[in-house]
C-alpha cells in the first residue's frame, strides 16, 4: 500500500529535524491544474524561498541546511511521488509540461508572484526548464549539483541508468533492501562525502521514502521519460538559444566529483546564460551535505545581490 512507508517515514524526520534543531511545519496543498496533492515542509520567517530537492530524494533531505539558511522563509516541497506527496505517472515528451504547471501551481498555492528557488539536480532541472519558458515568477536560482540532464554533456551513469529500464526500476525501488544496500546505492547516486556526512536518520527517512509502491512507480515512470539508458532524451537538454534566453540571475553550487557532470564540462553551457555564476565546492552531488554552512554563505551572498521580496 502507498502509505504503509509512512509511519516509518514519519518517526526518522522526527528523529532528524530534532538532532538538526529544525522547526518544520508540514503544510499540504491542493495542485487544481495537476490534480495533485503535495506536501511542503516550512522553517524560519523572512524572505520566501521553495527548495526543489532531487530525484528519489524528498523535502527532508535539505534538513542540514535549514537552520544555515536564517533569514528565509524555506518552503521544501516533497516533488510528486517523493516523500508523502501523491504518486504521478510520467511520459515521455510530456514531463517539461509537468514541471512547468508544477511550479505554477506550487507558486500559486504558496501565494508567491514571484520568488527565489533552490533546486538539486532534478529539482534545479525542473527551475531551468521553467526560467526559460516563465522568468516572470523566479526571481533568482540557485542550482546545486548537476541540474539532472538540463544541461549539455551530462552522462546516466549507475544506479540511475538502471532505473531508466521498464520494470527494472520499480523493482529496484520497492524492494526490500537493507540499510548497507540502500547506502551503497545512494553513494554511488550522491558521493562518499555526502552519505558519511548524512545524518543516519535523514537516510532512513530516504529510504522508506522510495520504497512507497506509488513514489517507486512515480521515479521509475520519470527516470524513463527523461532518460535513455546512458544518456538523456534529447529534448531533456537544454539548447543554447534556450541557455542564452535564461535572464533569471543563477548561482550554480557545483561538487568538483560530481558523478555525472564534472564543473569544467559544465562551464561551457553556463557562460551561455547572461546572468549566471558558477561555485566549485570539494564534493559530489550533494554539497550542501557536506558543505552546510558554506553553501549557505554562498546562498545568502546570491540572495544578497540579486532576491526581493515578492510582490
Amino acid at each position: 500500500m502507498i502509505g504503509s512507508q509512512e509511519p516509518g517515514i514519519r518517526e526518522a524526520e522526527a528523529e532528524l529535524f530534532a538532532a538538526t534543531g529544525a522547526q518544520v511545519e508540514e503544510l499540504w496543498f491542493d495542485l487544481p491544474t495537476l490534480g495533485l496533492r503535495v506536501r511542503v515542509l516550512a522553517h524560519g520567517s523572512g524572505l520566501p524561498v521553495v527548495l526543489l530537492h532531487g530525484v528519489s530524494l524528498s523535502a527532508a533531505v535539505w534538513a542540514p541546511l535549514l537552520t544555515a539558511l536564517g533569514g528565509c522563509r524555506l518552503l521544501a516541497v516533497d516533488l510528486p511521488g517523493h516523500g508523502l506527496s501523491d504518486p504521478f505517472e510520467y511520459r515521455r515528451g510530456q514531463v517539461r509540461e509537468h514541471a512547468h504547471q508544477l511550479l505554477e501551481d506550487l507558486f500559486d498555492a504558496l501565494e508567491l508572484e514571484r520568488a527565489t528557488v533552490i533546486g538539486h539536480s532534478l529539482g534545479g532541472m525542473f527551475a531551468l526548464w521553467h526560467a526559460a519558458r516563465s522568468p516572470e515568477r523566479m526571481s533568482s536560482l540557485i542550482a546545486i549539483g548537476d541540474p539532472a540532464v538540463a544541461l549539455p554533456g551530462t552522462r546516466v551513469r549507475m544506479p540511475l541508468s538502471l532505473l531508466t529500464v521498464r520494470g527494472v526500476g520499480r523493482a529496484i525501488l520497492s524492494s526490500p533492501s537493507p540499510r548497507p544496500f540502500y547506502r551503497h546505492l545512494l553513494t554511488h547516486g550522491l558521493g562518499h562525502a555526502e552519505v558519511a556526512s548524512a545524518p543516519l536518520a535523514l537516510l532512513e527517512a530516504l529510504r522508506l521514502s522510495g520504497r512507497r509502491s506509488g513514489n517507486a512507480r512515480t521515479i521509475a515512470s520519470l527516470m524513463h521519460a527523461i532518460d535513455r539508458f546512458r544518456v538523456p532524451r534529447p529534448e531533456s537538454v537544454l539548447t543554447s538559444a534556450e541557455l542564452a534566453a535564461i535572464a533569471t540571475p543563477t548561482m550554480f553550487i557545483w561538487g568538483t566529483d560530481d558523478p555525472y557532470l564534472s564543473p569544467a564540462r559544465a562551464r561551457p553551457a553556463i557562460r551561455q546564460m547572461p546572468n549566471a555564476t558558477l561555485h566549485a565546492l570539494p564534493a559530489g552531488h550533494g554539497p550542501w551535505l557536506v558543505h552546510p554552512s558554506r553553501t549557505a554563505e554562498l546562498i545568502h551572498t546570491h540572495l544578497s545581490r540579486t532576491a526581493s521580496q515578492p510582490r
